[in-house]
């Protein structure tokens, strides 16, 4: 499969506002999943149930389901630097009122829920956000190890969240547990204010977050590189959430870990997560992004099993270090291939639907696995996991992501089309587009227009109908509906790349002369149309 060249791996650590963004995200996810830990220990040592103590789970992940879209359009055209520092704010009023109810004995099961929905939704802001902000801190040659590093500093919260976590509520207790996370994101206000570019993020609103959300929902559909990285995502989220529901339930049950040694049981994965990062990018750059999401998913399955076959907290502290590795390689691969491929129109959306697709698989399972274990058992559940996972890894091999050479960021360079006369910008348009097809070419045309409705739908169009002409056999008239000339305008300049620019070579290749095109502008309900 054919990648972008890629720079070493610590070239990006060379620019010094990076280096102080990646300090911000440090805080904030070390923040949250200090929170996170805490909440689910809490629970655990009270004797919640299996199902409570993995709605934790579920309550952080959700939030990036509900609002990743809409953060992803908003990240398109408002300040980088507003959105992270608001962020950020709230939060730290958020850990600031949860530490107050702590002391006063007032933080219940419902309050650390909404607690930690909270949290998951400021990370969720933070990441989608910070995805859109990274293309303007390095350059797009860095951006091939960028996502690595990324994710290696993302999980390495998850080491020392749950370590520093775990100590400060074995030594202190929560109430201090929640103040140190309102250090943490004090100090994201006070990085944010002072890093953040502040031209980043402020474009053009090219419409409504509405029309933009389903801007993207339209590409996802007709895209089907997309479709198939969102299905291996979930293929593989939904297993390896069993782990992250089910952790405190293993630690308390079959390891009967302290609350020390739970966080530093947790803290294992992120280690593992960045040695892994170092140690893997070598097997990354030797094989295939399938072969490599295969192998850590095989990994991944191993480690689960291992979990649930072997009470030993030394042993479990191991293949938690390997599951590390296992995780944050494989996120990290689905981020380097969608930075590579994706046009840079839609791919602050694209990255939000990732993310959502993979933290809402993780919502899914967290309360699955938590209802399973109440079921059946925890060891059964995390056998079925890793049987889950096992299959998953054989799944990418046989059908994982598709090449990229179906699709990838580079503009076409093609001039504007002429713009309507008068004041008709902002209704619908129609483009009509006669084709007359070369004899015995008809049923290659036929094959070549399908793809070209798909390019269509991708890059903009609303509706697309095509229709043989009643006084030609050799005739065929498209129609391509788009919801104003903005959209038509962007489809044929800024949202053509090289790849979409060659499905309609293919369909120009078997046509008598070049297509005759027409366009209407359409007033009220569609009543009256002018040519």
């Amino acid at each position: 499969m054919t990648r972008p060249k890629t720079v070493g791996l610590f070239t990006p650590l060379r620019v010094p506002r990076f280096r102080m963004m990646l300090g911000f995200e440090l805080s904030a996810s070390v923040g949250v999943w200090v929170l996170v830990l805490a909440a689910q220990w809490i629970l655990t040592e009270s004797g919640e149930s299996a199902t409570t103590v993995a709605a934790v789970q579920f309550a952080a992940s959700v939030p990036f389901f509900l609002f990743a879209l809409p953060l992803g359009a908003v990240a398109e055209y408002v300040g980088h630097r507003f959105l992270l520092v608001g962020t950020s704010a709230v939060l730290l009023v958020a850990a600031v009122l949860l530490s107050l109810l702590q002391h006063l004995g007032l933080a219940t099961t419902p309050v650390l829920m909404l607690a930690v929905f909270g949290a998951g939704s400021g990370l969720a802001s933070v990441a989608i956000v910070w995805q859109a902000l990274l293309p303007h801190l390095v350059t797009r040659e860095m951006m091939t190890v960028v996502p690595a590093i990324d994710g290696a500093v993302f999980n390495g919260a998850r080491a020392i969240g749950p370590v520093v976590g775990g100590a400060v509520l074995a030594v202190w207790g929560p109430t201090w547990t929640f103040v140190l996370v309102a250090g943490l994101f004090a100090a994201c206000v006070a990085i944010a204010a002072r890093q953040v570019p502040a031209a980043s993020g402020r474009n053009p609103k090219q419409g409504s977050v509405v029309d933009a959300v389903g801007g993207s929902l339209r590409f996802i559909r007709h895209s089907r590189w997309t479709r198939r990285l969102l299905l291996r995502v979930i293929m593989f989220g939904i297993p390896a959430s069993s782990l992250w529901a089910l952790l405190p339930v293993v630690a308390n049950e079959r390891l009967h870990a302290t609350t020390l040694e739970f966080g530093l049981l947790s803290g294992a994965i992120g280690i593992g997560a960045v040695a892994g990062t170092i140690v893997l990018m070598p097997v990354r750059a030797r094989i295939s992004w399938n072969g490599f999401v295969a192998l850590g998913s095989a990994a991944y399955a191993v480690v689960l099993a291992g979990l649930a076959s072997i009470p030993h907290q030394g042993v479990a502290f191991a293949l938690l270090v390997v599951v590390g590795a296992a995780w944050v390689g494989v996120q990290s691969t689905w981020m380097i291939a969608t930075h590579a491929v994706m046009p840079p129109w839609v791919k602050a959306r694209v990255i939000a639907f990732v993310m959502l697709t993979f933290q809402g698989s993780q919502a899914v399972g967290a309360l699955l696995w938590g209802l399973l274990t109440d079921h059946i058992g925890l060891i059964p559940a995390m056998l079925l996991s890793a049987c889950l996972m096992l299959m998953s890894a054989g799944e990418i091999l046989r059908r994982g992501i598709l090449p990229s050479e179906t699709i990838a960021p580079d503009p076409s360079g093609a001039s504007a089309p002429s713009a309507p006369p008068g004041n008709y910008r902002g209704q619908r348009v129609i483009v009509e587009t006669v084709y007359t097809v070369r004899p015995g070419r008809t049923d290659r045309f036929i094959d070549d227009v399908a793809e070209l409705k798909r390019s269509r739908l991708r890059l903009g169009a609303v509706r697309w109908t095509l229709a043989a002409s009643a006084s030609s056999d050799e005739s065929y008239v498209e129609f391509c509906t788009y919801k104003n000339w903005s959209d038509y305008l962007a489809q044929e300049t800024t949202r053509l790349t090289i790849p979409e620019s060659r499905v309609r070579q293919r369909v120009i290749e078997n046509v008598v002369r070049s297509p005759e095109v027409s366009m209407f502008v359409v007033f009220g309900r569609g009543e009256d149309v002018t040519r």
